[in-house]
């Protein structure tokens, strides 16, 4: 071994820059870990505007003691009911980076219906509001997840068929002139029903959700409209017509199946919720309510049920025909 008194001291290696790491990022939760949120406006006093994220609907006898509006602690929240709010949820809108919310106080609100409730939730901070003309019932997935939810896209329907006739200047129906067909695997599930024009025509309006170049989700109606024979456009409110409509998955063998889990009545198909593993779950709504299902092959299996304020039976109902414009009031059988 030669020792070297006096040598220079080798010269240091230049330092690399360390890059800036980015932060942790996650793909889709589980549908049970998925809520909707929402944004409240209230301009009289006492009232708040912003997010919200609803928990629970209690019905009362009257609402006639109840402040439209107020904010109650946690042991009275707890009390009457309502769940623990999550405590890392990030708000999910198409197109947009998610943003973290920090839940706050517990509230209550009166619903303004034929049968008396009220609906509690917390209040959100920390995300930014709509635009002004995008307040009123807008709306947010919220996730619950540690690191932000970057990998989890928000897939909402896209119109892929439709043949629906048009309405002229006098309001009368004409029969369908266009149309774009029903996807395969839609039509492949349909009830089968003879109808065939002049007495009969087929209507449908059908959206779709794609996930990796392949369809996972359908939200749709169909109808099949009488027409008499020697009849004008002015009887047409009076025409039969047959309904069939709901929100569909991709079943084992690629054909649509219904989804009937989680729904007291009919809701709308909202949204389905994807990453890099694909499809992971839907989120289907109704005014008040909503259910969240994770993705299973061939099907879907229902999460959560949330039935935040009630309405009254009016607001529920979901008119399915799609052909004629006639009053909702109107004897239309």
């Amino acid at each position: 071994m030669i020792l070297c008194a006096g040598c220079p001291a080798p010269a240091a290696m230049p330092q690399q820059p360390v890059p800036p790491q980015a932060p942790p990022a996650a793909g889709c939760p589980t549908a049970s870990n998925v809520y909707i949120a929402s944004f409240l406006t209230q301009d009289e006093p006492g009232g708040h505007t912003g997010w919200v994220l609803p928990l629970y609907d209690l019905s009362v006898v009257t609402n006639a003691k109840q402040p439209e509006y107020a904010t109650i602690d946690a042991t009275t929240a707890q009390a009457l009911g309502v769940p623990t709010p999550p405590a890392s949820i990030w708000m999910m809108v198409p197109g947009q980076v998610p943003c973290r919310a920090t839940a706050g106080a517990y509230y209550g609100a009166v619903v303004d219906s034929p049968a008396p409730n009220v609906t509690y939730g917390v209040e959100l901070t920390g995300c930014a509001p709509p635009p002004k003309d995008q307040q009123q019932d807008a709306e947010a997935i919220a996730v619950v997840s540690e690191q932000a939810p970057t990998e989890c896209q928000v897939l909402s329907p896209q119109p892929v068929a439709t043949r629906l006739g048009d309405t002229d200047a006098q309001k009368h129906w004409q029969r369908p002139t266009k149309e774009t067909p029903l996807p395969p695997a839609f039509a492949a599930m349909l009830p089968p029903h003879d109808c065939q024009a002049p007495g009969c025509e087929m209507l449908w309006s059908v959206a779709q959700v794609d996930v990796a170049g392949s369809p996972v989700a359908w939200a749709g109606a169909v109808n099949w409209l009488t027409i008499p024979p020697n009849t004008t456009a002015a009887s047409q409110c009076d025409w039969k017509d047959e309904t069939f409509a709901g929100f569909f998955v991709a079943g084992q063998d690629g054909k649509a199946v219904k989804v009937t889990e989680g729904q007291d009545h009919p809701l709308l198909l909202s949204a389905v919720l994807a990453d890099r593993t694909g499809a992971r779950l839907l989120v289907a709504e109704g005014p008040g309510e909503y259910s969240t299902y994770d993705f299973l092959v061939g099907g879907v299996k229902l999460a959560r049920h949330l039935v935040w304020l009630t309405l009254g039976k009016d607001a529920t109902v979901i008119d399915e025909r799609i052909g004629p414009v006639c009053d909702a009031s109107a004897d239309h059988h």
